[in-house]
């Protein structure tokens, strides 16, 4: 694909996403998607490693929208209607139509893009069994409960904003609507990020000792299952690059085993979560002694014991 046009079934984008997507363009800067950081990736041809780029930054706008929608929300809104102080209550509100804004948003990006793959559903590369998600759904609702669930908001939320700033300094190398879409996500996010960490400082000191110790232990298992390795989805957009370079068939489990390996490399893991990117959640964990064993999973986390 080259120069400025659609792809099939795109040629009715949303009204407020323009169809005229630069397809000779990477979405994402590169360092940003799986593949990057394995020897497999350099020898795709130019043109395969630009798609893959490309379909890999439709599965992250559908992490962004999958946070936003399955988690940011359940857990503002019970939270909005409960005993805060009253300019918090008022922060949620904003916060809540905000991460909305952004959900519209990034589905009219993904659908101006791929409008076949998102006919009449949000998520192509995101499958969540329904089971998981009603439990997920449980959990969220219940933040006094559970606030994991605002560790991991912060923790979202900081390397969000880092992404973000990073695809603004490569603006003339990326597609015009992805870098117009990180740049009004970031103008949120840092009121975002600060009102994560009012809601933890509100929350997490008043919970008993042995709560907080379990809900590290539950943050500790999310994160390594859900978050800082590919699985499922980060193996379907490879899939589906073979999909659209069927020469590629022969090296689809070369490709998948190559990107499972990413788990146990510290090197990768870095790219995802560390301390540059996300200073003021590091710093958080490191102030609580229940967070003292997240570097065995969080691979990208050395606890710093000068802020202990």
């Amino acid at each position: 694909m080259t120069g400025t046009t659609t792809m099939p079934g795109t040629s009715s984008a949303p009204t407020d996403m323009p169809a005229a997507v630069d397809f000779s363009k990477l979405f994402l800067p590169e360092q940003f998607t799986p593949l990057f950081h394995t020897s497999a990736y350099a020898s795709l041809s130019a043109q395969q490693r630009r798609r893959y780029n490309q379909l890999y930054a439709l599965y992250f706008n559908e992490q962004i929208i999958f946070f936003e929608t399955s988690l940011s929300e359940s857990v503002l809104l019970p939270l909005a209607d409960s005993r805060l102080p009253a300019d918090l209550t008022v922060a949620l509100r904003e916060f809540m139509e905000e991460e909305q804004r952004h959900t519209r948003m990034f589905r009219a990006l993904n659908q101006a893009c791929a409008r076949d793959l998102y006919a009449g559903h949000p998520f192509y590369f995101i499958r969540v069994p329904p089971g998981q998600s009603r439990v997920l759904d449980w959990v969220a609702r219940r933040p006094r409960v559970f606030p994991l669930v605002l560790w991991l908001m912060l923790l979202q939320e900081e390397r969000s904003m880092f992404y973000s700033r990073t695809i603004l300094r490569s603006n003339g190398e990326l597609e015009p609507h992805f870098v117009g879409v990180h740049r009004t996500h970031l103008a949120d996010e840092a009121g975002h990020v600060r009102w994560d960490e009012d809601l933890l400082d509100h929350i997490w000191d008043r919970c008993h000792p042995v709560l907080r110790r379990i809900n590290a232990e539950l943050f500790r298992w999310m994160v390594g299952e859900f978050f800082n390795t590919p699985k499922r989805g980060g193996l379907r957009v490879v899939s589906q690059l073979i999909v659209e370079f069927p020469a590629l068939a022969p090296r689809l489990s070369q490709l998948h085993t190559q990107v499972r390996q990413l788990a146990h490399s510290k090197t990768y893991h870095q790219s995802l979560y560390s301390r540059e990117m996300v200073p003021r959640t590091f710093a958080r964990f490191d102030k609580y002694a229940e967070f003292s064993l997240l570097g065995r999973t969080l691979y990208g986390y050395e606890r710093n014991p000068l802020e202990i």
